[in-house]
C-alpha cells in the first residue's frame, strides 16, 4: 500500500543486509543497483574496479522516475541509499503529498563509523566505497536531520510499524456494506430511509459517481457524513476521476471522465466545491480488514484472490481495480474461497460482467452490471450472519 520507506545510514551500516533478511528485495530500489543498470563497474586510476560516480545525475533522475511510477500504482516502495542530507529525502515531499503516502525513515545511524568501515572493506571490490567518502557521509548525517514529514524508526521497529492490523468491529450492532452507487442517489436514499444509526458501521465500497443522474446528490451526501466515526469510504477507480494526480502535483480540476458525465456542472449547481471533492478523495482508503464475531472480513473495491499475511505489501491499485481482468470475477472468488480459511470472507464491487449473484461461497460481489438500470447491492453483517439487499436503481 501507500508507504515510502527511506533507509538512512553510511555504507556498511547494514541497510542491504536488512533488505535481504526481511525479504524486501522486490519492494526496494537500490541506488547502487540502479547505477549498475546504467553502467557496469569501471576501472579506477589505481586499477580497482568501482561503481562509476560520474553517472549520479542520470542515476538519481532514473530513481526519482521509478519511485514516481511505483507511487502512481500505490505500491510499497523502499529506497536503499545513504539518504544522508535533508535534501536527499525532502525532494520526494511533493510526491508524498500528491499520492497520499505515509513515509518512514529506517535509521541505521547508530552503527559506529569504524564498524561500517570494516564491513565496507569486506565487500566485493567494485562495491567498496572510499573511506574518505564514508567519513564525509557520516559528517553530513551528524549535522543534518530527516525532514519533518518523515517518521524515523529503528530497524527492529520496521515489522511492527508496517504490519497491517485487523480492526475489531464486534462492538457494532450491524455492519452495512454498500456497493457501487454510480450516481444512483434514489436507491441509496431508499436503503438509508431512516438515516445512519450510530450503533451501526457503514462501509461504502467506492464508485460513488457514475452513469446515474444523481451524482451531485451522492457526492454531497457522502461529504456530509465522511467525518462520522461509523463511516468508512473506500477508494474506487471512479474516485480518481474526481481528482487525478498529474505532472507531479495535485490536480484540482475535474477529469475528462467527469466532463463526459457533465459532473462538473452538476456539482457546481449543487454548491459542491472542488475543496470538498478533494477532502472526500483524501478520506477514501484502499481497503478495510476487520473482525466481527469470529468472522474475518476483507473489503476492497476490486477484489483479491487471496488474503496475504500482511496487506501492506499489496499495491493500492490492485485493491482498487482487483486481481486479473474484469472477466475474472468468478475465478477470483473461487480462488479466494480456496486459498483462505473457512472464517475468512471477502466483499468487493467494481466488476461483474457476467452479472453473478452476490454470494459465491465466502466471497460477496456488490457490483451489478445489469443491462437496464440495475440494482444497488448491499450486504449487512450482524450476529446472525450476512444478509443481502438489492434496491432498484431509479433516478
Amino acid at each position: 500500500m501507500r508507504y515510502l520507506i527511506f533507509l538512512r545510514g553510511i555504507p556498511g551500516s547494514g541497510k542491504s543486509t536488512f533488505v535481504k533478511e526481511n525479504r524486501l528485495e522486490p519492494y526496494t530500489i537500490s541506488s547502487d543497483e540502479v547505477r549498475l543498470l546504467i553502467k557496469p563497474p569501471i576501472l579506477s586510476v589505481t586499477g580497482q574496479t568501482i561503481i562509476s560516480q560520474k553517472i549520479n545525475r542520470r542515476a538519481w533522475g532514473l530513481i526519482y522516475s521509478l519511485i514516481k511510477c511505483r507511487m502512481e500504482e500505490g505500491e510499497l516502495t523502499i529506497l536503499n541509499a545513504t539518504n544522508a542530507g535533508n535534501a536527499d529525502i525532502a525532494k520526494y515531499r511533493q510526491l508524498v503529498k500528491t499520492y497520499r503516502y505515509e513515509t518512514f525513515c529506517v535509521d541505521f545511524t547508530d552503527v559506529p563509523l569504524e564498524v561500517a568501515k570494516e564491513r565496507n572493506r569486506k565487500r566485493p571490490a567494485y562495491e567498496i566505497v572510499p573511506e574518505a567518502v564514508i567519513e564525509d557521509m557520516y559528517s553530513i548525517i551528524e549535522r543534518q536531520s530527516v525532514p519533518s514529514f518523515v517518521k524515523v524508526i529503528k530497524p527492529h521497529e520496521f515489522s511492527e510499524k508496517l504490519q497491517y492490523r485487523i480492526t475489531d468491529f464486534s462492538h457494532y450492532k450491524k455492519i452495512h456494506h454498500i456497493g457501487d452507487i454510480n450516481g444512483s442517489y434514489t436507491a441509496l436514499m431508499k436503503y438509508l430511509t431512516c438515516g445512519l444509526n450510530d450503533s451501526d458501521l457503514y462501509i461504502f465500497l467506492g464508485d460513488y459517481a457514475g452513469k446515474g443522474t444523481g451524482n451531485a446528490r451522492v457526492i454531497k451526501f457522502l461529504i456530509s457524513i465522511l467525518c462520522r466515526d461509523n463511516v468508512i469510504l473506500l477508494e474506487g477507480d471512479n474516485e480518481k476521476c474526481l481528482c487525478i494526480p498529474a505532472a507531479g502535483k495535485e490536480q484540482s480540476r475535474i477529469s475528462e471522465f467527469a466532463d463526459t458525465l457533465c459532473l462538473l456542472k452538476e456539482l457546481e449547481q449543487a454548491g459542491t466545491s472542488e475543496k470538498d471533492i478533494l477532502e472526500l478523495y483524501r478520506k477514501a482508503v484502499p481497503c478495510v480488514y476487520y473482525e466481527f464475531c469470529n468472522k474475518y472480513v476483507l473489503v476492497t473495491h476490486g477484489g483479491l484472490s487471496n488474503l496475504p499475511e500482511n496487506l501492506t505489501f499489496v499495491g493500492t491499485e490492485q485493491m482498487i481495480k482487483g486481481v486479473g481482468d474484469p472477466e475474472h470475477a468468478f475465478l477470483i472468488a473461487e480462488n479466494f474461497n480456496k486459498n483462505t480459511n473457512e472464517n475468512a470472507y471477502q466483499i468487493h464491487g467494481h466488476r461483474n460482467p457476467d452479472n453473478l449473484p452476490i454470494k459465491n461461497g465466502r466471497t460477496f460481489n456488490l457490483c451489478d452490471e445489469s443491462q437496464n438500470e440495475g440494482f444497488l447491492r448491499v450486504l449487512t453483517l450482524d450476529r446472525e450472519g450476512f444478509k443481502e439487499y438489492c434496491i432498484q436503481k431509479k433516478n
